[in-house]
């Protein structure tokens, strides 16, 4: 059923294609064309005449300038023959041709794809990473205990921080991750850490903090100017400074 539904919504897509290619192409007459255009020019300079927006004479002179010019355009060249619309075996071979591009995706996707594999429902999942998140739980305390027994100089404090905080990042865990973080940047500043460190903030707590604003401006001042997250980092901190004006 699903296939079936996949297949006529791709072919009723298709249709405004199919229609575009075979229908006939609409011409114009060089004649009509060109007398329309010096027409509505006589008329303009007529109303401007009208409304005193220009002197008699120089309507005299524009007027015969508009003449002059209708006089030397081609008029030889005939009007283009309207083109007689497809065949009915090109039609065909069209819609066909149409065809071809949906039916190469879904040959693509059963070539490259699991269409047999089923969907996964969101209970189980949700049980499966709560079960993975208790197990780590204690090499996580044992994460900590160790770094707090590391000097603000070992550079392994640093490493571990970071660690801790993609642990708990990957955890869904945000507040403990850029707390984390923050530990690893209060012994080495890292403007990308910073900037990081500020979003999180910023989302987790629904709005631009007094503490994140400066995490903001002290990464801008240690980074690039080419930097990625530049104009995130500006728009933060305009945030900030517009809520508390």
């Amino acid at each position: 059923m699903l296939w079936t539904v996949i297949i006529l919504f791709s072919l009723l897509c298709l249709v405004p294609c199919w229609i575009a290619l075979c229908k006939a192409p609409t011409t114009t007459n060089t004649q009509q064309s060109a007398l329309r255009v010096y027409q509505s020019q006589l008329n303009e300079i007529k109303n401007d005449l009208n409304n005193g927006l220009i002197l008699e004479p120089e309507y005299n002179q524009a007027q015969l300038e508009i003449q002059r010019r209708l006089l030397k355009t081609d008029f030889s060249i005939q009007s283009s023959m309207p083109q007689s619309p497809l065949s009915r075996g090109s039609m065909i071979i069209t819609g066909l041709g149409l065809c071809c591009i949906p039916l190469a995706a879904i040959g693509l996707y059963l070539m490259n794809g699991v269409p047999s594999l089923p969907a996964a429902p969101l209970a189980p999942r949700l049980v499966e990473q709560k079960e993975m998140s208790q197990k780590v739980a204690p090499y996580i305390e044992q994460l900590k205990i160790r770094l707090s027994s590391l000097s603000m100089t070992d550079p392994k404090r640093i490493e571990g921080y970071l660690l801790l905080g993609k642990i708990e990042a990957s955890r869904g865990n945000l507040i403990a991750a850029s707390q984390a973080w923050k530990e690893a940047l209060n012994q080495q500043f890292d403007p990308n850490l910073a900037a990081q460190i500020g979003e999180i903030q910023t989302q987790t707590e629904g709005k631009v903090s007094e503490d994140s604003v400066q995490l903001f401006r002290k990464a801008l001042q240690a980074a690039p100017k080419d930097i990625p997250w530049r104009e995130l980092a500006e728009q933060r901190i305009a945030e900030y400074e517009r809520a508390h004006r």
